[in-house]
């Protein structure tokens, strides 16, 4: 047998070894094996064991979690509506006051527009405003109407600017001037009054503002008030708290105004104040004509040598002046009547007695 057969016998094994090997084997790799399989058994145990925990766990949860009824989501429903309709509530509130306070401002912005145009108008726009905001009483806001009206005053006042004429910032509604001041105001009827105040000689003593121009604008006309005339000659001639120059200067601007008023549109009715025109007028005093006056009249008469004193009849006479002016004067019961003629001088009657002032007891007494 050759050397390489040997070395090849040598590596066959035997069965016999092979059984041995099969059957007693590593002790140790056995002891490995059987723990490992244990420990996959104890763990898939485990396993078990924690998932049925776990799934006790989810059990329990699910019980402590009330259920979501048919009720208790109706209820959150109308929770929720209810709050929502709060809010709504509130948003609809918010969008009343601003469409008020929008309202408010568009009715703020219209009247400073409306007094805008008062203060830009001359007076025929003024006069149209008049009527439509005051006699005809469209609505118009306090301050508006006011401004109306004072810008309406100051229009018919306005030949009393080379006096001073401006607004008084002590007294409402009233213009001074250097020598008297006007206050005007609305009457009933929504006619403009003008009362007119002169300051006396003396200051202890005062004297009401004489209510004597009647202006109405719904009929454009004027009436002056003759019986606060006469007591304005009463005051100056009897009371003497005016002076002649007060007279004068009063009855001048005054005549001014109705010449004004007139080239405005206004009828000025037959008044005392007139001087634009000859005096041919019959006047009726509620004084009796006493002996005592007509000696008064009878004394001046004669010793004025342009004057003279004639009897027409019985209880009429007729008193001659200069210039061509006259009055006749005729006892009526209790009253006296009379006829003053200016000739051909145009004069009111308060110019008539300050030339003529011994005649003045014929219609003005002290009362």
């Amino acid at each position: 047998m050759s050397e390489y057969e040997k070395e090849e016998a040598e590596k066959v094994v035997e069965p016999s070894e092979i059984e041995n090997e099969e059957v007693t084997g590593d002790p140790t790799e056995e002891t490995v094996l059987a723990e490992t399989t244990t420990e996959l058994l104890t763990e898939s145990d485990s396993e078990e064991e924690q998932s049925t925990v776990e799934g006790t766990k989810i059990h329990e949860k699910e019980k402590i979690v009330p259920q979501m009824t048919a009720d208790t989501t109706l209820a959150k429903k109308e929770q929720a509506l209810a709050d929502n309709q709060s809010y709504l509530s509130g948003k609809e509130q918010d969008r009343q006051e601003i469409v008020q306070m929008i309202h408010e401002a568009e009715v703020q912005l219209a009247d400073l527009r409306m007094r805008k145009a008062f203060i830009e108008s001359g007076f025929s726009e003024l006069l149209g405003a008049y009527q439509q905001y005051i006699l005809a009483d469209e609505p118009i806001s306090p301050i508006a109407r006011t401004s109306l009206v004072e810008y309406f005053a100051y229009e018919l006042l306005k030949p009393l600017n080379d006096i001073g004429l401006e607004l008084s910032r002590t007294t409402y509604d009233t213009w001074e001037t250097r020598h008297f001041s006007i206050n005007y105001a609305l009457d009933d009827s929504d006619n403009l009054i003008f009362s007119f105040a002169l300051p006396t000689i003396d200051e202890r003593y005062q004297v009401d503002a004489i209510n004597l121009l009647k202006v109405s604008p719904e009929t454009m006309t004027i009436d002056v008030k003759d019986d606060q005339v006469l007591a304005l000659i009463r005051y100056w001639s009897v009371e003497r708290v005016f002076s002649v120059g007060q007279m004068t200067i009063f009855n001048h601007k005054l005549n001014q105004l109705l010449e004004h008023a007139r080239q405005l549109g206004f009828t000025v009715n037959e008044t005392l104040l007139d001087n634009t025109k000859v005096l041919r007028l019959n006047l009726q005093s509620e004084f009796e004509l006493t002996e005592q006056v007509l000696d008064d009249i009878f004394i001046v008469a004669m010793e004025h040598p342009q004057y003279d004193m004639e009897k027409l009849g019985e209880d009429a006479y007729e008193v001659l002046l200069d210039k061509g002016q006259s009055l006749t004067v005729s006892k009526e019961g209790e009253q006296t009547a009379l006829f003053v003629s200016s000739g051909e001088y145009h004069r009111s009657v308060i110019d008539f007695f300050i030339n003529y002032e011994f005649l003045i007891p014929l219609m003005v007494r002290k009362v």
